[in-house]
């Protein structure tokens, strides 16, 4: 599990723990500003946005962290781009989406990173890959209730509310849905059942943006269909 914190300096990195529980290191150590991270399908990489100036965004620049080699690639969210919303990986974790405005669209590292515009025939699927997508196969998605909270949307249609204190809602695996209470992080299965809450040592002040990774590499999943 990857997430954005503020450290003892009170500057925005990126930490990362066990997703069943455990304690936080620090993944980066940057002055500027950094939101958004995703991992990648796979579980290689960690993608996020960091401010390219001063500590606070905007502008802002598309970041790569290989988490085995540690090698970073970045690249400038294009002028006239909008406030940047959310990002987005491909199945088969070659491609990245970035909502800002509209959405870009760059091939993942070993290739170039290079952010270019999504083709008119292709926006259904980038804004789909942008989502916290529940399920596998996806049965629904995370969605922003008409009257605030998160709720889950299912591909019927049906719209239903998670919790009305819960927020930062993230897909967790294939067959959960994670968010924060009050009371700490909660774990909930999609299906019904116990929920369960993740016990997380050294975690750094204002904790938020999580992302998850189930731990088992996948490989495969045929292009991303977006050009």
């Amino acid at each position: 599990m990857v997430a954005v914190g503020e450290g003892p300096d009170s500057l925005t990195d990126l930490y990362a723990a066990p997703a069943g529980g455990g304690r936080f290191i620090r993944l980066t150590f940057n002055r500027p500003e950094e939101r958004f991270p995703r991992l990648s399908p796979d579980g290689s990489m960690v993608a996020f946005l960091r401010a390219r100036s001063g500590a606070k965004g905007p502008p802002w620049s598309l970041v790569v962290l290989n988490l085995v080699g540690s090698a970073e690639s970045a690249v400038p969210l294009p002028d006239g781009a909008g406030e940047p919303e959310r990002l987005g990986w491909s199945r088969d974790s070659r491609s990245l989406v970035v909502s800002a405005g509209g959405f870009l669209i760059t091939p993942a590292p070993p290739e170039e990173v290079e952010l270019r515009p999504v083709s008119s025939d292709s926006l259904a699927l980038a804004d789909s890959l942008s989502r916290e997508l529940l399920g596998e196969p996806p049965r629904g998605m995370i969605h922003e209730c008409p009257n605030g909270g998160p709720c889950v949307l299912a591909e019927t249609g049906e719209l239903t509310l998670l919790d009305s204190s819960a927020t930062g809602a993230v897909r967790w695996g294939a067959d959960s849905v994670g968010y924060f209470l009050p009371a700490g992080f909660e774990v909930r299965p999609l299906g019904g059942g116990r929920s369960r809450r993740p016990v997380w040592s050294g975690a750094p002040v204002r904790l938020r943006q999580l992302t998850h990774h189930p731990g088992t590499p996948r490989t495969g999943g045929g292009p991303s269909g977006i050009r």
